[in-house]
């Protein structure tokens, strides 16, 4: 369940037999379907789960790449859809092409300072913090050296 956990997290994981050194991670992996299949979550279709064990991997690969094509087409459709767009705009703005330059350019600089005016803000915050740590930590000394004198003078 941990390492079910860690890969949902998008962690990186390996898992090495102590005393073979074998790496573990396929089978470990596999059991961690087989388990989420037990607990009724089904991943994977009946006749998916029946074709990986028939066909082994070639059924993954095929679902792998048969996913990979559709992804491409529609990237490739939205990437003409954003073409074909970008020429209309175009041709809307040809005659004003410099202003737009201008304009994108100068919010770009607005932006630009906006971000450099925030972190120079973030960068005094923190310059005082550090200050202010150094002042506590002056603070304390202070505190502990009149806590031992009081010990000494309470003795008496």
């Amino acid at each position: 369940d941990d390492i079910g956990t860690m890969i949902r997290r998008g962690d990186d994981v390996r898992v090495i037999d102590n005393k073979s050194k074998e790496d573990l991670t396929s089978v470990t992996l596999t059991q961690i379907i087989f388990e989420e299949e037990k607990k009724k979550k089904s991943l994977l279709p009946l006749n998916t789960l029946k074709n990986i064990i028939r066909d082994g991997g070639d059924t993954i690969k095929g679902i792998v790449n048969k996913t990979t094509d559709h992804v491409s087409n529609k990237i490739h459709d939205a990437q003409e859809t954003a073409e074909t767009l970008y020429e209309k705009i175009g041709d809307a703005f040809q005659q004003d092409d410099d202003n737009i330059i201008k304009e994108v350019f100068q919010k770009t600089q607005n932006i630009s300072r906006n971000i450099e005016d925030k972190i120079k803000d973030t960068m005094d915050n923190i310059a005082q913090v550090s200050s202010l740590q150094k002042e506590i930590r002056k603070l304390r000394q202070k505190v502990m050296y009149l806590e031992k004198k009081l010990r000494v003078y309470e003795k008496r």
